[in-house]
């Protein structure tokens, strides 16, 4: 069993090697099953709230040009973890590890 520690700092040195190429592959699939999901959510939110004829779209975008926005692929695991979660719950978090854990089996 590995910590989520190390899978949010990438460091796997402390595993064997077979487990580490394991992990780094890990690491690397749910990294970009975490952009692709956050970058589907705040599509699906936008187009909605264009759709209804919200407000709330100019907000993202402003925000966007207000503080910048670095890009999913520039950050750490650890900060794709915590924005995931800030916008899905852990069980749904249980559910990506499981669909990435099963697509490298």
């Amino acid at each position: 069993m590995f910590k989520i520690e190390d899978l949010m700092s990438g460091d796997f040195s402390a595993y064997p090697e077979e487990v580490q190429t394991y992990l780094q592959s890990f690491s690397e699939l749910l990294r970009e099953y975490l952009k692709e999901e956050l970058i589907e959510d705040t599509l699906v939110k936008v187009f909605k709230s264009i759709e209804s004829g919200s407000e709330e779209y100019k907000e993202i975008l402003r925000e966007i040009l207000e503080h910048g926005h670095k890009g999913y692929k520039n950050m750490s695991t650890q900060t794709l973890l915590n924005l995931y979660l800030e916008m899905k719950n852990e069980e749904e978090f249980i559910k990506l590890l499981e669909k990435v854990s099963n697509e490298l089996e």
